[in-house]
């Protein structure tokens, strides 16, 4: 009896398998999806917060470097602002040398000049001398390596006229003459300047060539 039950219903069984196998298929295959879908979501989450918490830190960072660059322009500002006092108390003291400089060379003038008169009408020649194959008056600023004609007059309307005046100018202070004059004496470095301006005024010709020949325009 069985044996018939079967031979009777074996082909409706078999006319819907297809159907049953997609009806288990299929719910395996939501379930899978589901749960796939669910790690996906917890991975991305995850990642969010990681991400989350280094814009936080980098937002922390970001703000301690502003504060610490307001604070360095703040440092720049005050130290800029000294360093202009210092400029102009150094230009000050300079001049005020240059001056009693001028008001003792003065005196000694006048001491000279009353020991030996000479007629009001004729002025003193200024001594002239050999160096280097050339002729040179005394004071005059162009025997200096790397000072021509301009630069000269530059010096002079800065009240430097002197060999003496020129050596007791720092660096410094004929670097600002040559700015003040215009971008075309950029160039010029007035480094040895002063020394040079010393061992003329002190008559050491022969380190004075010696120095000049380790020279290319002023500079070493």
């Amino acid at each position: 009896m069985l044996f018939s039950y079967i031979l009777l219903h074996v082909p409706t069984l078999m006319d819907n398998l297809p159907t049953g196998l997609a009806l288990c298929i299929i719910p395996f295959i939501l379930g899978w999806l589901a749960a796939f879908a669910f790690y996906k979501v917890s991975a991305l989450r995850a990642d969010n917060a990681e991400l989350t918490e280094k814009v936080n830190q980098q937002t922390n960072e970001l703000t301690e470097l502003r504060m610490k660059l307001s604070k360095t322009e703040a440092d720049l500002e005050s130290k800029d602002s000294q360093l202009r006092k210092l400029r102009d108390d150094l230009i000050m003291c300079e001049s005020e040398r240059n001056a009693l400089r001028e008001q003792a060379d003065g005196k000694g003038g006048k001491s000279t000049k009353a020991a030996v008169k000479k007629p009001a009408a004729k002025e003193a020649a200024v001594p002239t001398f050999n160096f280097a194959g050339k002729k040179w008056q005394q004071d005059d600023l162009k025997i200096v390596e790397g000072i021509g004609p301009k630069i000269a007059d530059l010096l002079q309307a800065a009240n430097i006229s002197s060999w003496s005046q020129l050596a007791m100018t720092s660096p410094y202070r004929l670097k600002e003459i040559l700015e003040e004059g215009g971008s075309q004496f950029n160039i010029h470095d007035p480094e040895s300047w002063p020394k040079q301006a010393d061992l003329a005024a002190r008559g050491e010709w022969d380190e004075l060539k010696k120095l000049q020949d380790e020279l290319t325009g002023g500079r070493a």
